[in-house]
């Protein structure tokens, strides 16, 4: 007998001790009996083509792809706070940095087809959902460890080495963890691993990192816009940005979740970024 969805959705939550599926997450289509997943970062409408005519038992994606888990997104974004907050910046500058990246998911969740890729699953009968936060959150935890296990003098090149030499879906992707603010040669000092808060912190919580005491934030992706004002606001102050790659990231802990549905008897196929 297979798992249901509720099975693997608490499953998820197990993995990272949590009691609630955050806003983020959701399930679509429910099911039954799953003894075979379709598991990839994103599955939207193709893939549910995909995985109904391949007759597997779900379609499991990362990424939030409708209903409640665009609409409630901006729930997720307290993390945003939280992790800013254990770094020592003041809550209501962690609040005021962190207003803009609610403001754009509200904004853009309330403007999006919301319905579009639910309504193809449920017409072709394929259970179908989403899990989102847990798995960055598995993956936070281990880049954490890489992380605490850097020395004190250890400099934005040793990071890079290290997370390459500890995640091989970084180092086998086709993107490369970049320095986006500051230089390879640059030591990492204060390390603020910014990830599992339902998207990157932009310019915004980046700067508030740096003007409290963190010299080195790792996002696992940065638009080109709020990469150059960092630049330019912090040069010459050995301030680090280090980008991991929002795939391959992603993929880390999303392929943790994949080896315990395994554990439970669920044959996944892999495809969609988190096959590195």
């Amino acid at each position: 007998m297979g798992l249901s969805t509720d099975d693997i959705m608490q499953l998820s939550l197990d993995l990272v001790d949590w009691d609630d599926v955050p806003g983020d997450s959701t399930t679509y289509v429910p099911g039954e009996d799953i003894e075979s997943a379709l598991v990839g970062i994103d599955l939207e409408s193709p893939e549910l083509q995909l995985a109904n005519d391949q007759d597997f038992d779900l379609a499991l994606a990362h990424h939030p792809a409708g209903d409640e888990a665009r609409l409630e997104f901006t729930e997720v974004l307290d993390k945003q706070v939280e992790f800013m907050t254990n770094h020592g910046v003041p809550e209501d500058v962690a609040e005021e940095a962190a207003q803009g990246i609610r403001d754009n998911a509200e904004y853009g969740a309330h403007a999006a087809n919301y319905r579009h890729n639910p309504s193809v699953a449920e017409l072709l009968d394929q259970p179908y959902m989403n899990i989102h936060l847990a798995p960055d959150e598995l993956g936070r935890r281990l880049f954490v460890e890489v992380v605490e296990e850097l020395t004190a003098d250890a400099t934005v090149a040793d990071l890079k080495a290290a997370f390459n030499d500890a995640f091989p879906e970084i180092r086998n992707a086709a993107t490369d963890i970049e320095t986006r603010v500051g230089d390879d040669a640059n030591e990492v000092g204060e390390v603020a691993v910014h990830h599992a808060a339902g998207t990157n912190g932009g310019a915004d919580v980046a700067r508030a990192y740096f003007e409290h005491g963190v010299d080195t934030v790792i996002y696992i992706h940065v638009s080109a816009i709020d990469a150059a004002e960092l630049r330019e606001e912090f040069a010459g102050e050995e301030k680090n940005l280090v980008v991991t790659g929002h795939i391959a990231s992603d993929a880390v802990g999303l392929n943790v979740l994949v080896d315990a549905l395994e554990g439970e008897g669920v044959e996944c196929t892999t495809f969609s970024g988190c096959d590195l």
